[in-house]
């Protein structure tokens, strides 16, 4: 094989594993990468699309050439006995949401008896499409749409040598449409059942038929991805004309919001900012959203009164209507979160034991953690001294015996003093546990002593402002579970449960569920 045809081949390859342009936006293409994987590790590769006409499955008097996409007819055509059809290399996956292909026709023969549509895997290939039990077609000689019958419905023009014509399966409402050069000709079939398989199929009946399909390799003469946009519209409004049960009591209307969701929505707003421990935010948002202005609603700046949801552990709790959130308790929270994000951690476990008692005592390994920050802090703040002194190499004869030599304490700062200090309480703590994590983490930890600068070593990222991050959030909600409050907003809770609810829907071929995508839908 030449450079040139290898070339060729490569290309070919390349185009044939493109996902199409118009379904880079749905669950097919995050389900594509992750099957990409599962092929790395088992060899096999579940979700496939339709990308060629398959060699293996065609009626003999047909040719493929042009990497399988072109066909070509090589019967007599005397009469139907002599037609032959092939299907595609894979089936078309309801995870699309829509598939489109289109076929364009390089010559139509002798009498342009072309049929273009599709079928399951067990129709015969001796007929054209439309003519056979599960199978659907366009044809092009008289414009009728042929559907499990030899006798065909009127539908749309006639189409001949250099016209293209395109076929969608809309897997959402089960129904097919043409186009012809670009245009949309109408819904051609209805009702088409979801318990199949369908492969794009072409069938052609006499001689010099030869025609070429695009799978999407190129660009196709419909706008398809406009058509996709349209149809993600239809059931966004559909979604949002769905009146959902309110789960709060009757003393959710004394709000000044009419729209029951909207209010639902600013409850769950509410919550995350209460959750995470946004207290000005979060009293704004109350005052704005909420009902101030309502006489019969007693007010107090340092007060909210409970939603069902803030407070009430999750979304099936419902909180009493006399109930009031307590400001203070949710600044505390926030300073406490503030000490872990400077960095200050001693303050941090100082405020937490001293309001919130039972927190570390009964979260050893949060304690842990807040107490591997600190030595990471001490560190850090060392790294900022920039101090003359090479300091990685008594760090690194420190860490065999955690122990200081008196002799080189004199030629050591108080802080690099202290943070080997340090060291040694947490080694005499956990040096002899045996739990994964917490061995995992303090060698983890120490091995920043084998540096002299770790700022530039490959564990900098344990010295990143963002790390404060995780043990912030662990605390703050150790402290939240602690008064018996939900361990993640409720909001949290939803996207997450509706990121699983359209990947089950995906995975059980609901082809609506692949005009979501809950990531950008909902929070770009």
């Amino acid at each position: 094989m030449d450079m040139q045809s290898s070339s060729s081949n490569s290309d070919l390859a390349s185009s044939r594993n493109r996902i199409p342009d118009y379904l880079l936006d749905t669950p097919i293409c995050q389900a594509k990468k992750k099957m990409k994987l599962a092929k790395d590790q088992t060899g096999t590769m579940p979700i496939q699309l339709p990308t060629h006409w398959n060699p293996k499955d065609k009626c003999a008097l047909l040719e493929l050439s042009k990497g399988n996409l072109r066909v070509s007819y090589n019967g007599t055509g005397k009469n139907d006995s002599d037609a032959a059809a092939v299907r595609a290399n894979h089936p078309m996956p309801y995870q699309c949401g829509l598939f489109y292909f289109e076929v364009t026709i390089i010559s139509k023969g002798q009498s342009g008896y072309i049929g273009i549509g599709f079928c399951t895997s067990s129709v015969d290939l001796k007929k054209l499409p439309g003519w056979e039990n599960y199978s659907w077609g366009y044809h092009g000689d008289d414009g009728h749409s042929f559907c499990f019958s030899g006798t065909g419905k009127a539908y749309g023009p006639t189409f001949t040598t250099k016209d293209t014509i395109g076929c969608c399966i809309n897997f959402m409402d089960m129904t097919v449409f043409y186009t012809k050069n670009g245009v949309n000709l109408g819904i051609a079939f209805r009702d088409i059942k979801n318990d199949h398989l369908y492969y794009p199929a072409i069938g052609l009946r006499t001689p010099g038929e030869v025609v070429e399909a695009n799978f999407g390799q190129k660009k196709f003469k419909f706008d398809i991805e406009n058509c996709i946009k349209e149809e993600k519209a239809k059931l966004w409004h559909y979604i949002n004309t769905i009146e959902l049960p309110i789960i709060k009591p009757d003393y959710s209307d004394i709000t000044n919001i009419n729209n029951k969701s909207s209010n639902g929505l600013n409850e769950l707003v509410l919550q995350y900012l209460v959750h995470h421990g946004y207290s000005e935010t979060a009293q704004t948002f109350y005052n704005n959203a909420f009902a101030k202005n309502d006489k019969s609603i007693k007010y107090d700046d340092n007060k909210m009164e409970e939603c069902d949801i803030v407070g009430a552990g999750g979304l099936s709790g419902i909180a009493k209507s006399n109930e009031y959130f307590d400001m203070e308790s949710l600044k505390n929270r926030q300073r406490i979160k503030e000490y872990v994000m400077k960095g200050d951690i001693d303050s941090a476990i100082e405020e937490t034991n001293r309001l919130y008692p039972t927190v570390l005592a009964n979260n050893d390994i949060l304690l842990f953690n807040l107490r591997c920050r600190k030595f990471i802090e001490m560190i850090r703040k060392n790294e900022e001294l920039d101090m003359d002194t090479e300091i990685g190499s008594e760090y690194e004869d420190a860490m065999d015996v955690m122990d200081v030599d008196d002799d080189k304490n004199k030629t050591m700062s108080q802080k690099i003093i202290e943070t080997m200090k340090y060291g040694q309480e947490l080694q005499s703590i956990y040096g002899q546990d045996e739990r994964e994590e917490i061995k995992n983490t303090l060698t983890e930890t120490f091995s920043l002593f084998a540096y002299e600068h770790p700022n530039n070593s490959i564990l900098s990222y344990l010295l990143e402002p963002s790390r404060r991050e995780i043990v912030a959030n662990q605390l703050n909600v150790a402290i939240l579970e602690s008064q018996g409050e939900p361990s993640k907003p409720a909001i949290e809770t939803l996207y997450r449960q509706s990121a699983v609810a359209v990947r089950e829907l995906v995975k059980n071929n609901v082809g609506s569920a692949a005009f979501i995508n809950i990531k950008k839908d909902c929070l770009m």
